[in-house]
C-alpha cells in the first residue's frame, strides 16, 4: 500500500474490502506506542470538521508513568503549590511529592491538604509518610456535563457579585470579609473545567462525555472560563476594598452603585448568550457593554479629587471597568463561534482558463 510521510503525520491510501467496507492501514509505531495488539477494538468518531478520530478503548487504562515533584530546601510553599495545580490542570490523575532524605515540612503538608479539600474535585491523598505524599484524581472521566459544571461556576460568581453589591449598599464590612473567601469555590470549578477541557483536546471520548461536538468548542469554553475566573478575582478585590473602607462605605456615591447594578445585569445575560448561541443577541449585548464602559470612563472623571475617599472610589470604578472588559470578551467568544450562522457561504470559482 502506498504511503507518504512528514514529520508529524502519515498519508495512507484507502482500500475497499468486500463491497461495503473501506480499510486503511495504521503505522506500526503508532500501534506499539498505544500498546495495542491484533484484535483490540477502537472507537471511530466522525467529527463535524470533516476529520475522523480514532481512539483506543484501552486509552482509559492507568498510565504506567506519573509525575514526581522533588521538593528542594529552596522551594517555597507557593512554588510547590503552583506545580501541583499545573499537573492537575494538565490532566494527570496520579502525582507524587517526594522530599528525599528529608521530612516534608508541616506548612507544605497543610498546603497540600487544603488545596485538595478546597480547590480540586474528586481528588484524595492515597498515601503519605514523612518524606512523600501521593495524590490521586479518582476519575479521569468528567463527573458532570460541561454545561452543568459551567452553570454552577457562573451562578456562584453571579451570587458573589450580588452579595458584594449588598455589602457596599449596607456598609457591611464584616460580611464583605466573608465574600472574599467565596472566590475559592470559583477557582475549584475553574480548575476542574479547565482540566477536563485540556484532556478533551487529546481524547474524543472525554470531548463527547463533556457534551461537546468539536475541539473548537473546547477552546471557546476555555476562554470563557478564564474570563469568569478573572471576574471573580476582581469581585474578591472589590470585597477587600469594602473591608478596608469600614465606616466610610456608606458614603459610596449612588452613581457607582448604579453602575455596579448594570454590570451585574449584563453579566447575568451572558449565560443566556452562551446557551442560546445567537450572533445577533451577542452583538447587541456587546454594544450594551461598550456603552456602559463609556459611562464608567466618564464616572472616573467625575469622582477624581485628591481626597482619600476619591482614591477608594477610583479603585471601585477600576475593578468594575475590568469586569466589563471580561464580559465583553465573553460576548466576542459567542460571536466568533456563531458568525457562520449569519453569513452565506459561496463556492470559489475556478478562474483558470
Amino acid at each position: 500500500m502506498m504511503s507518504t510521510k512528514t514529520k508529524n503525520m502519515e498519508r495512507r491510501n484507502i482500500q475497499i474490502s468486500g463491497g461495503s467496507t473501506y480499510v486503511i492501514s495504521l503505522p506500526k509505531k503508532w500501534i506499539e506506542k498505544l500498546n495495542l495488539k491484533n484484535g483490540d477494538s477502537m472507537q471511530i468518531v466522525n467529527n463535524p470538521n470533516n476529520s475522523i478520530t480514532l481512539s483506543a478503548d484501552s486509552i482509559q487504562e492507568e498510565s504506567t508513568t506519573y509525575p514526581e515533584i522533588k521538593i528542594k530546601k529552596t522551594d517555597s510553599v507557593e512554588s510547590i503549590k503552583r506545580k501541583i495545580i499545573s499537573l492537575y490542570i494538565s490532566g494527570h490523575s496520579f502525582m507524587v511529592l517526594n522530599s528525599p532524605r528529608a521530612k516534608i515540612e508541616t506548612d507544605v503538608r497543610s498546603m497540600v491538604m487544603k488545596l485538595i479539600r478546597t480547590k480540586f474535585v474528586g481528588t484524595e491523598i492515597i498515601e503519605s509518610d514523612s518524606e512523600s505524599i501521593t495524590i490521586k484524581v479518582l476519575s479521569t472521566i468528567p463527573e458532570m456535563k460541561l454545561e452543568l459544571a459551567f452553570n454552577r461556576m457562573f451562578k456562584s460568581t453571579s451570587n458573589m457579585f450580588s452579595e458584594t453589591m449588598h455589602a457596599i449598599e449596607k456598609g457591611d464590612s464584616e460580611y464583605a470579609q466573608e465574600i472574599v473567601h467565596m472566590d475559592d469555590e470559583i477557582n475549584r470549578f475553574s480548575y476542574y473545567l479547565t482540566r477536563n477541557l485540556v484532556m478533551a483536546l487529546d481524547d474524543a471520548n472525554i470531548l463527547s462525555a463533556l457534551g461537546l461536538e468539536k475541539t473548537s468548542q473546547a477552546i471557546g469554553y476555555k476562554r470563557i472560563i478564564t474570563c469568569v475566573e478573572r471576574i471573580a478575582d476582581h469581585i474578591s478585590t472589590i470585597a477587600k476594598v469594602v473591608v478596608d473602607m469600614e465606616k466610610n462605605i456608606s458614603k459610596t456615591p449612588k452613581d457607582i452603585i448604579n453602575t455596579y447594578q448594570k454590570t451585574i445585569e449584563l453579566f447575568d445575560k451572558t449565560m443566556t448568550l452562551i446557551s442560546e448561541r445567537n450572533y445577533s443577541q451577542a452583538e447587541k449585548h456587546a454594544e450594551e457593554i461598550e456603552a456602559l464602559i463609556d459611562e464608567t470612563n466618564a464616572l472616573v472623571k467625575s469622582t477624581k479629587t485628591n481626597s482619600e475617599a476619591s482614591i477608594v472610589y477610583q479603585n471601585l470604578i477600576y475593578q468594575n471597568r475590568r469586569i466589563l472588559d471580561y464580559i465583553l470578551d465573553i460576548s466576542e467568544v459567542v460571536m466568533n463561534d456563531t458568525v457562520d450562522s449569519i453569513v452565506s457561504m459561496k463556492t470559489i470559482e475556478n478562474t483558470e482558463a
